[in-house]
């Protein structure tokens, strides 16, 4: 029979132990009831999906599923697609807007590619973290229409950093987004956005991950990936409630948890990791109530992922090192069915109505397709073909897949069998105690009673003893009334029964680990009884024994030791559709409130802007004829070599410029790249004003110090007693620098932020950016 619900514990009884407690031990759980073994059968389809491919979210209203996909870092292959997820026809797909991409000598354009996704119903909406541009948009679910984003092309500091993924939360109206060093709420009406700073005094980069909600706590669940924990954010005053540390096998690996899934059935959290080198990557089980570690279940080498059926008690993990599905079965805590998804890359998972499970990757599965949501780097206009060009590189388009499986859950009826062969005892008051005829060699004995109440009307407390006391415990058992250890070995387990007479008792079967009894004298086919006793454990009990025999069977049939794998299908692609526009308006113009035709270089801080090399202010001005400080000048020169990957040095290069400087990040690179030294003490003077002359220098050095013979005169003003002469000669000799009608450079003036930017647009048009910095 198919298995959902089910009651997992009798809280009408305790036992001393259980199949989950050492013998002996001091705990006293709930006594487990039976459960039936199960077989879980995997049928999985497989076919063409979108390129990029990050993650998958499902419509319960539309039974749709919605997939994002951004095709190399630069984002000219993005799409979200809505998806039939039964048959996996791709129905529509979006039409991103797009976006300005890059800064400098590598900028262009992109869409506002599409990441993280969230379904939300009860509004009919599609929430997706646009992660290259800092930015979060909501789309209608029925036309695609973009319905807001706060994408600001000219933000320097941008509302969100680096969105990963996206939850909603309907109950407190809010979404809630994952990224870097803070978890940020949303309101789903007025799209206000408020911070919460995760680890704020963690010294290396705070990445948090995929989420989950625990509607009946009211908490958000948070995995933050640096420091191995996980982060319990309070939903009704959106703040932190506290947070638990992520098991590893190996303690000198590291973890990395990535996502979470609950089972409130079962009580239990669920905690995929990626760990590192094939080390900690796997499911670990916690109890949702203490937050305890219970068990580590390994997968894969990188596992990302996860999502649970709660109905079923069923738990899914994809892994991204190895490109599979685990499938645990959580009643049993164990993994029993790996879906081979591809090569690698398995990303994201997403659970249907009707329990199927929807897999995307990042594998190649197609190469060279012709996809209708493709953009020209350099125009920004659309591009549709089976190529994409980056920076004069052409690049195949290639396909990921689609996996979607079925799991079918049943009772083993072989191995369950003789858990229907059941007998009865009845006391000569009407206590009695119920079992099994013939138990499972190895496998743990489940006994239920029933009228088992002392004097006074409450439940009684029960000594187990197997052979009339033959069999002995290795360490004494604990009587739960007083908490204090019972001599008398052979009482092997302790029941407490409810208030209404009723227990039910999980006792592990005898072995020489856990008791006197040897193998030979408990094999299959010897006969044994155990004696429930009650009397001597509570106050004014009554006094029964009551005495069961069964025999021992053989001991079930071998399991493998190792997941089977399952092979999926392969199901005929059914095309694209054609675009679907989802907005009007163009999000790549770069426009200054103060920069109009009167500014003499109204041109070239136009170009930029619109190259990403000047953000301006928060007002919306660029500041045409005020100074630019030395600490800009250094933001300006590293967006101009296209703002390339960089790790700042943990101590800085200038005494004067701290690491929390706002541009430490770019004046350290302009340092390594050898574009600045600095002054003899050691100093970089960040807030003084650059100097005509020491910019020159700047530029002369990112273009790579280049061999030139300088003429006899370049300014009237510049001779060879000025330090930077050859450098300022050169400036005028690639027509960077024009100088001033009378001739005349004025090497000690400020340079002013309008020269600026025509020095930087003349460079990028005649000079070749060389310099660059050690990683």
């Amino acid at each position: 029979m198919n298995l959902n619900k089910r009651n997992r514990f009798t809280t009408s009884a305790l036992v001393g132990m259980s199949a989950l407690s050492l013998l002996g031990s001091s705990f006293v759980v709930p006594a487990q009831a039976h459960e039936p073994a199960r077989s879980i059968s995997v049928d999985a389809q497989q076919t063409q999906g979108i390129p990029g491919q990050y993650q998958a979210a499902y419509s319960k209203t539309h039974n749709k599923m919605w997939v994002t996909g951004s095709f190399l870092r630069t984002n000219t292959v993005s799409t979200i697609a809505r998806v039939n997820p039964e048959t996996m026809k791709i129905e529509a797909v979006a039409e991103l807007p797009a976006a300005r991409s890059g800064t400098g000598v590598k900028a262009g354009f992109s869409y506002m590619g599409a990441f993280g996704i969230a379904v939300d119903d009860v509004n009919n909406t599609v929430w997706v973290t646009n992660t290259r541009t800092d930015s979060i948009s909501v789309y209608d679910q029925d036309t695609m229409e973009l319905l807001w984003t706060n994408y600001d092309v000219l933000a320097s500091e941008p509302d969100i950093e680096h969105p990963r993924s996206v939850i909603i939360d309907n109950k407190h109206n809010k979404a809630y987004i994952t990224g870097r060093y803070n978890v940020w709420s949303v309101d789903l009406t007025s799209h206000e956005i408020k911070n919460l700073a995760i680890k704020p005094e963690s010294d290396v980069r705070v990445l948090t991950m995929n989420p989950t909600i625990d509607e009946n706590a009211g908490l958000l669940y948070v995995p933050e990936r640096s420091s191995g924990t996980v982060q319990l954010i309070n939903l009704d005053t959106f703040t932190l409630a506290g947070e638990f540390t992520v098991h590893a096998d190996d303690p000198d690996a590291d973890v990395y948890p990535s996502g979470v899934a609950i089972d409130h059935s079962l009580r239990e959290i669920y905690i995929s990791s990626q760990g590192k080198d094939g080390k900690n990557s796997g499911v670990t089980v916690y109890d949702l109530d203490s937050h305890a570690f219970k068990k580590s279940i390994p997968f894969g080498t990188r596992a990302l992922g996860i999502v649970n059926d709660e109905e079923r008690d069923l738990v899914y993990v994809a892994d991204f090192g190895q490109g599979s599905v685990g499938v645990i079965d959580a009643a049993a805590g164990k993994l029993v069915a790996d879906v081979n998804t591809g090569e690698e890359k398995t990303n994201d998972l997403a659970l249907a109505n009707d329990g199927s499970v929807f897999a995307v990757d990042k594998g190649t599965y197609a190469e060279g397709v012709n996809v209708p949501f493709a953009l020209d780097f350099a125009t920004g206009k659309p591009a549709p073909g089976n190529k994409t060009m980056i920076l004069g590189e052409d690049i195949s388009i290639d396909a990921n897949s689609f996996t979607r499986f079925t799991v079918d859950v049943k009772t083993d009826d072989a191995a369950d069998a003789s858990h229907a062969e059941k007998d009865t005892v009845t006391n000569s008051d009407g206590a009695t105690v119920t079992g099994v005829k013939t138990a499972e060699n190895g496998k743990d004995l489940v006994f239920s009673g029933t009228g088992w109440t002392t004097k006074d009307g409450v439940g009684s407390v029960l000594a187990a003893k197997f052979d009339m006391g033959g069999v002995s415990v290795l360490e004494p058992v604990t009587n739960p009334v007083n908490g204090k250890a019972i001599p008398n070995k052979t009482v092997y387990g302790v029941v407490q029964a409810g208030t209404d007479g009723s227990w039910t008792a999980t006792l592990p079967f005898p072995t020489p680990e856990n008791s006197t009894a040897t193998a030979d004298e408990w094999a299959a086919g010897t006969e044994h009884s155990v004696t429930f006793l009650s009397g001597s454990l509570a106050q004014n009990d009554n006094g029964r024994s009551v005495t069961f025999d069964f025999t021992v069977g053989a001991p079930a049939a071998a399991m493998d030791s190792e997941a089977k794998v399952v092979e999926p299908t392969k199901v005929d692609f059914q095309g694209y559709p054609e675009l679907t526009k989802t907005t009007d308006k163009d999000f790549t113009v770069v426009s200054f409130k103060d920069n109009n035709d009167s500014v003499i270089f109204h041109n070239e801080i136009q170009w930029v802007g619109e190259h990403g090399v000047a953000k301006g202010w928060s007002d919306g001005t660029y500041r045409p004829f005020e100074n630019i400080d030395r600490g800009a000048m250094a933001a300006y020169m590293y967006r101009l070599a296209g703002s390339p990957r960089y790790h700042a040095p943990e101590e800085s290069p200038f005494k004067d410029v701290p690491t929390d400087h706002v541009f430490y990040k770019e004046i350290a690179w302009l340092h390594q790249a050898g574009i600045t030294t600095g002054w003899a003490d050691g100093t970089y003077r960040p807030s003084e004003p650059i100097k005509r002359d020491a910019m020159a220098a700047f530029f002369y050095r990112a273009a790579g110090s280049p061999e030139f013979t300088e003429p006899a005169h370049s300014f009237k003003d510049v001779s060879n007693a000025d330090i930077f002469h050859k450098e300022i000669a050169w400036m005028k000799e690639n027509g960077i620098s024009k100088g001033w009608e009378d001739n005349t450079y004025r090497p000690y003036e400020n340079n002013k932020r309008d020269a600026m930017a025509a020095f930087v647009y003349r460079f990028a048009q005649n000079a070749t950016f060389e310099a660059s910095a050690k990683k």
